[in-house]
Formats: C-alpha cells, structure tokens, sequence
C-alpha cells in the first residue's frame, strides 16, 4: 500500500518532473513513435513485473488475507492507477486517486 499512497504523492504533484511518462507520452508518442512505443511496453512490463512480485511475497508471507492472481492483479491495479492518474490531469483534483486507493484495499484485503 505505501507504493500507492506514493503513487498519490508523486503523480499528484503541480510539479511535472518526477511524474509518469507512461501517463505523459503513451497516448501520443506511441502513435507516432514505433521505437518509443516499444521503450514504454518495456518500461511498463517491468514495473507490472515488481509490483507482481510484491504480490507473490505478500501471498508468501500472509499478509495478503485474499487468493489472488499476482499477474492479474498487478495488470489490474496498474491499469487502475494509470487512468487515476489521467482523471487527476484532467479533473485537477485527487478524487480519482482516492477511489483507486479504496479498490485497492477492497482487492488485496489491505488495511493502511
């Protein structure tokens, strides 16, 4: 859960400079660059990839109370937070980022 309040705290920023640029670039730039497309797949992939892995270790360890899917779910959340992070460009408020935050919990059985 500390990934996603970071998440908030990071994509929620006036400031641009640290902000994702799979949020950013991927609507346009993967369009019209075929090499950039394929850095964002890349990039995109290992970051499903480490928060994949952080399922596994939460279901290892029990503090996952809930079966789940890690690749799924890692998809699902990604893909989630993504378009949070979209509605919050374009809204200029963190509503989509607090229902995220609470799908979030309801899918992994987490508490903060």
């Amino acid at each position: 859960m500390r990934y996603w309040l970071r998440w908030i705290e990071v994509q929620g920023q006036e400031s641009q400079e640290q902000q994702c640029l799979v949020v950013k670039l991927s609507a346009e730039v993967s369009d019209l660059s075929e090499p950039m497309r394929r850095a964002l797949w890349r990039g995109t992939d290992a970051i499903l990839a480490r928060i994949s892995a952080c399922l596994n270790e939460g279901i290892a360890d029990g503090s996952l109370p809930i079966p789940l899917d890690p690749e799924a779910t890692s998809q699902a959340l990604y893909q989630l937070w993504l378009g949070a992070s979209l509605l919050t460009k374009v809204r200029r408020d963190s509503t989509a980022f607090e229902a995220a935050l609470r799908t979030t919990q309801a899918w992994l059985g987490a508490q903060l």
